[in-house]
């Protein structure tokens, strides 16, 4: 089709440009479903709109004001994930879910490898480890790949397992039991020509780091699962190594991060502590605070078993497969279309 003529249909262009993509998208999403049916999993709904999002200090949800029929207004959230409503459910009896869908995250740049409005799978398994998961990721990776074509086909091969200490000594060269903390972290971002604020968290200092040291250069062959990391990183995970560590990973491959996934934290006053933490971190990096949603720890009060979760950002899931640079052209309709950023 011929859009030279018009400036007034980019999103028909922007479709039609990306039709064999998107064809490919919707055939993924529908293998995806396929896999975990087979698997005897049930694909729940989660409330897009919520009274109080997640605390993590880096995430950032997004403000909607909702008004009832006597115009009375609440102010709301969309979520930034399902993993509150999930564990709200996993409490009642449900063993093994899935939710495949829309999540929101505010002050997120338009196009690359981010969307503010991004597709997710989030699962849950009871009587599970984050090991569990890990299996389930490259089972659905080679199911996918089995009924399309992938240009690149390492994905089928073995994958890699390495710990963050792992990866920290082969590419920093350092221990990283010797900087769990933000004062020897900042000192070791100083050593190595970085300038960070000094009201940065340890977070912000791990990044600065692994980001520019770590990231580029694992998964670059094979998919590759980073796992253990530093507690402080993982304040929904189980604690491991005496506390030092905590059962996460990450999942990376061709310079891309697809997965996060935790053996889930089910103390509640531990995960209460934790919530309370980032309260703080938040308000320090002066960033919306809201209260804890106190059903979530009723949730974990009541109990959710022994259980691990992940999430997996789908839309890069789909660049790998069409092998794309730019999550805009896997999107029907990506924000950097919807909204013209010089005006």
């Amino acid at each position: 089709m011929d859009y030279s003529l018009t400036t007034n249909m980019n999103h028909i262009y922007h479709i039609d440009r990306n039709f064999s993509k998107l064809q490919t998208r919707f055939a993924i999403l529908k293998l995806i479903r396929e896999f975990l049916w087979q698997d005897k999993f049930v694909e729940i709904e989660a409330p897009t709109i919520v009274a109080l999002p997640g605390q993590e200090p880096n995430i950032q949800p997004m403000q909607v004001v909702v008004k009832d029929d006597k115009k009375k207004s609440f102010k709301g959230y969309l979520h930034t994930s399902p993993e509150y409503t999930m564990k709200k459910m996993l409490a009642t009896g449900f063993e093994k879910i899935f939710y495949l869908g829309k999540c929101f995250r505010d002050e997120e740049s338009f196009g690359g490898t981010h969307n503010p409005e991004f597709t997710m799978l989030e699962w849950y398994r009871q009587n599970a480890s984050y090991y569990d998961l890990m299996d389930d990721l490259e089972k659905l990776s080679k199911f996918i790949n089995k009924k399309l074509k992938f240009n690149n086909k390492n994905i089928a091969k073995k994958w890699k397992r390495q710990t963050m200490k792992q990866v920290w000594q082969e590419f920093v060269g350092v221990n990283l039991d010797d900087y769990l903390d933000s004062k020897k972290m900042c000192q070791l971002c100083i050593s190595l020509g970085y300038k960070p604020a000094k009201t940065e968290s340890y977070e912000e200092l791990f990044y600065r780091i692994f980001l520019n040291k770590v990231e580029p250069f694992i998964g670059k062959d094979v998919p590759t699962i980073i796992y253990e990391f530093p507690k402080v990183m993982a304040s929904l995970s189980k604690e491991i190594n005496g506390g030092k560590y905590a059962e996460r990973f990450e999942l990376y491959y061709q310079g891309i991060e697809l997965a996060n996934v935790y053996t889930e934290l089910n103390d509640a006053e531990e995960q209460k502590k934790r919530l309370q933490s980032e309260q703080k971190t938040r308000a320090k990096n002066k960033s919306l605070v809201y209260p804890i949603d106190e059903e979530f720890i009723d949730a974990l009060k009541t109990g959710i078993g022994n259980c691990a979760g992940g999430a997996l950002g789908v839309d890069r899931l789909i660049m790998l497969f069409t092998m794309d640079k730019d999550i805009d052209n896997v999107i029907v309709l990506p924000m950097s279309k919807l909204f013209n950023k010089e005006e």
